[in-house]
Order: C-alpha cells, then structure tokens, then sequence
C-alpha cells in the first residue's frame, strides 16, 4: 500500500474513531440532561442528515457495539470453550463462582454471565441497526431524503445487523427474529434457527450488491461489499450446521468474489496484521479500529499478561493474570513456524515475537521478572516462567482452583507496545484475507479439489516459514498420537492461523470434534470439576434472566428452565 494511501487511512480511522466517540458522548449527555434544562439546539430532519457526512456520522452508533467483540463475551464463548485457549483459577483470581472452568469444561450452566452477555453483544447490535434503518426510511417515506441516497446505507446497516445475526444462530441456534424497530413486539418468540438462516442469506445477498467496492480510508471500519461477501462465505461455510444443507459452491463463489478483486492479499510478514500500528493492512477486510482512550474495548494485554510482565512491557497498569493457551494447541506448530515465536530460555531472552509468549520473563531493563508471590508449591520457584517451559511440568498443573500463578503459555499475537495503557491501539480483524483463503481452501477439499486446497494451504504456511504440505491428512492437534484424520492438516492450519480470533468454536462444531474435550483436557488434575459435555453443548442455554424477561422464548435442549 502506497504511503499515501496509508495516510488517507489512518485519517479515516480517525474519523471512524471521532464518529464512535460522538455518538457515545452524545447518548450519555442525553442520558444525563436535566428535565428542566434550556435546550438551545437539536439535531433534527432538517439540521441533520444533509450530507453524506452527516450520514456516515449518522451509522456511528451500529458500530459501537464491535467494540465488545475482541475481549468481551464472545470472545469467551468462541475460543475458551475450546482447546486453544483457557483461564486457569489461581486462588480467588478468575474464580467467578468457577464459571471459568465450566467453559472449558463444557458443564456451563444458564446463570452463568457469559450466556447473557452473548445474547445482548447480539440484539444489542440488532436493535441498533433496526432503529437506524427505520430513521433512515422514515426520512425517505417523508421526503427529505432522496431513495437513491438511503440505499447504501440502509445496505450497510443490514449488513452489520446480518453480522450480529450471525453470532446469535451460531451461539444461541433458535432466536427471535426482528427486523423493524417500528413494529417489534415486547417479547418476540423463537424462530428456528434455519428460518433466520434463510432470512439472513437472502438479507444479505441483497444488500451485498448496493454496497460500496471501495477499499480505502472512506470504508475502512465499515462494511462493504467485501465484508458483505466474507460474512455470507462465513453462513455458507457454516450452512450444514445452520440449516442441514450445505453449500460449499457458494462458499467458493463469495470468496472468490474477495480473491478475484485483487484489492486484498497476504501481508508479507504475518505479524503486521496485529502491531499496534496496523491500520494499512492488505488483510484487513473489516476491522475494528480500537484506540487506548477514545475507542476502548480490546484489553487482552490485562486479560494475558501476568502481574510481573508490568515489568517487561513498563505497562501503565498492572495485569490481571488470566487467559492463556492449552499445552496441545501450542504443541500443533512447528518449532520452525514464524507464528510460534521463541522461548524465553535460563540463558536469554526470546527474541522473536509470537502467537505466544513462552518460559522465561525478563524485566525490560534485564535480569528476570520475580514473582515475590509464588505458591510454595511452585518448583520454579519466583523467577518468572510462563508455561515451565524447560522442565518436565506440564504447562498448566491443573484448572484451578489453585493452578500456579506463573502456569501457562500467554497470548502474544497482538503487539503489547512499551508503555502501554490497560486499553490497546491495536486494530482488530474480524475479517481477514487469510481467513478467506482458508475458508475456500476447506470448501475446496470438501468439493474432493485437494490438489486445489493445497495451493491455498501452502500460501498460508510459505508465510509462516514451514515446508509446503502434500497432503491434508495428518493427526489432530489436540490428539497428535493419533493416527491421520482426513483433513486432518487442514484443520490444524485453520487453528494456527487463526488463533484467538473468535473462530475456534465454529471450526470445532463443523468439523465435528467440539464434544472431545477429554481430549484436550487430559492433562489436568481437577477433583472438583465434573465434564458434562455433550451434543447440546454446541448450543449455548438462553440466560436465565432472558427466559424470566421473555415468557415466549424457548431453553435449548440439556438446560434447566
């Protein structure tokens, strides 16, 4: 990407930023008027909605509600539920009534918070997007706002509310249906998911084609008609699960409509897609253009990052001691895999960057980073070493409730900056050009084109400095002593490639395996715990307060109430 072109972004980024932040600002002023107040002027018809600017501020509140996405709740329920990532209990941290290891064990239950915070990550968007759509046609059905000028951005906010849709069939299955904030009743009652499938398809599929095809500074952070064909190719590529049909042709179709424009390709170094400065990314198709004091939301360097890695990256706030990687999933990369990054050794610093950040800490001045803390149990001892990498242990000696506090591999994929704040400037990718290769590739082998899957297979590891494969056959990575699995390889790499991502548990349910948890799990002693996975577990429960709000929504199967 041209210098100027860069530039041009990141001033859009700005704006993007502006336009969150005003319509937050402008909410909680709202919110906090006093009934008796003078008014001395308003937004209305006929002061607002004049130009396309005013338009463009106008979407500003449907995007807000991205910012939970990349350490809020979905994070929670799409990657810890799986075998990449986990947030082991140390003491009373991240204990929370154990409901961190009932995710990862797969025994959650419909009280748990996490339910309810997906649900309203998803209608939250929803309602948004149906209250700015029934403003933008009830200006048109009044006249002062030409058709021709509404209809891209009635498009886009269909598309973010087909984005929001997406996560509740995935999540939650059967939901209510709701697509007019004139109309919408009180207590709508549940759909079958197929029905909201079918809806969301052809949704989209409309609004796709009024979608801008610009790529540049005007539509980063926004939909377009890129992002409107990767989030059909994502309901395509999930289609037999959503609706018992599946559609790998139109996979192939919508990725290709992303491959064939020439407006997207691989970053030449993987890592340029998550350091802090990231906005020009040839990747990024839909990002979420986080900022450390106007657009916060993306804390993963409090949620990863032991209390002494303050130390290590002079952070402006101690973290919190959390989220870390299971021993198997790390283990699926190759030693030589750019991806994987170095191990802090006894003897010297690692000094390439990773997905992880593995054995020893040092502080940034040098020496190592000392955990006066350290459990008396702890063979380490206070020198700081993430993962006992070098030793016999395992990774992570057990769930909780008292797992070491220096246990575990943390996640290093997002550049942590220097003096960094306890908010990260990092941008985020929900849809990236990568994943769009692997999306096709899978479709693909799935259609029996192996030789074709692997060319665009190949593509992803020659990034990543590992051999090319000749066949996507291999074992899982969550049970490597097994023998070869069909796609096996293929599966794997989709791991790698998208770790801690939000993708984890969609790939896991396709495929197949997101039952077998005792298989990434083995390794941990845990007395208290009981696993209850099953096949409704590929359902999330519909909380408890929503089921007492709404009389007319139905529990999923295998869960009280």
């Amino acid at each position: 990407m041209k210098t100027k072109d860069i530039n041009k972004m990141k001033k859009s980024v700005f704006l993007i930023r502006v336009i969150m932040i005003a319509f937050i600002v402008t909410a909680f002023s709202q919110s906090c008027t006093k009934l008796d107040e003078e008014l001395y002027g308003e937004v209305t018809p006929d002061n607002f909605f004049q130009t396309e600017e005013e338009f463009i501020s106008a979407l500003g509140g449907a995007y807000t509600q991205f910012g939970n996405w990349a350490s809020g709740d979905p994070l929670t329920l799409q990657d810890v539920s799986t075998d990449e990532m986990v947030v082991p209990t140390r003491g009373s941290d991240w204990d929370d009534g154990g409901a961190w290891r009932r995710m990862t064990l797969h025994s959650w239950t419909y009280e748990d918070g996490a339910m309810g915070g997906g649900w309203n990550f998803g209608f939250s968007g929803v309602n948004t997007a149906n209250r700015l759509i029934n403003q933008f046609e009830t200006l048109v059905e009044s006249g002062q706002v030409e058709q021709s000028a509404a209809d891209a951005f009635i498009a886009e906010l269909k598309a973010v509310r087909g984005f929001f849709y997406w996560q509740l069939i995935d999540m939650f299955g059967n939901v209510p249906l709701v697509t007019d904030f004139a109309t919408a009743e009180a207590a709508p009652s549940t759909v079958p998911r197929k029905d909201v499938y079918d809806f969301l398809v052809a949704d989209l599929e409309t609004a796709a084609s009024k979608l801008s095809t610009s790529v540049d500074g005007s539509t980063y952070g926004r939909m377009n008609y890129y992002a409107g064909q990767t989030l059909l190719a994502k309901l395509y590529l999930n289609a037999e699960v959503y609706s018992g049909t599946a559609q790998w042709s139109k996979v192939i179709t919508a990725c290709d409509a992303v491959i064939n424009s020439g407006k997207y390709s691989l970053e030449a170094n993987y890592f340029s897609n998550f350091n802090v400065d990231n906005s020009g990314s040839s990747e990024f198709i839909f990002a979420i253009p986080y900022d450390e004091v106007f657009f916060q939301g993306f804390n993963l360097v409090m949620r990863t990052l032991h209390y002494g890695s303050q130390y290590t990256y002079d952070l402006t706030a101690q973290p919190w001691n959390g989220f870390c990687t299971l021993e198997e999933f790390y283990n699926s990369y190759d030693d030589t895999d750019l991806r994987k990054g170095d191990v802090g050794t006894a003897d010297a610093k690692a000094s390439k960057r990773g997905n992880f950040i593995a054995g020893y800490q040092y502080n940034l001045g040098g020496g190592y980073v000392m955990d006066d803390g350290y459990e008396a149990t702890d063979p380490e001892g206070a020198p700081l070493n993430f993962g006992n990498m070098g030793t016999a242990l395992p990774q992570i000696q057990e769930l909780g409730p008292q797992a070491l506090r220096q246990d575990g591999i943390r996640i290093g994929k997002w550049e942590f900056g220097i003096g960094s704040r306890d908010n990260m400037s990092n941008d985020y990718a929900i849809f990236r050009y990568a994943d769009v290769l692997l999306m096709k590739a899978e479709a693909l082998w799935r259609t029996g084109d192996e030789a074709g899957a692997l060319i665009l297979v190949n593509q992803i590891r020659s990034r990543a400095g590992v051999a090319d494969l000749t066949t996507l056959d291999g074992p899982l990575s969550f049970d490597m002593a097994a023998g070869d699995v069909d796609g096996g390889e293929l599966f794997n790499e989709i791991g790698r490639e998208m770790f801690a991502e939000n993708h984890r548990r969609q790939d896991l349910i396709r495929w197949g395996f997101f039952t077998d948890v005792d298989k990434w799990i083995l390794p941990f002693n845990n007395p208290l715990d009981v696993m209850e996975t099953g096949a409704h577990t590929t359902l999330f429960p519909v909380h408890r307060d929503k089921l007492d709000a709404n009389p007319n929504l139905t529990q999923n199967p295998g869960y009280s109430k």
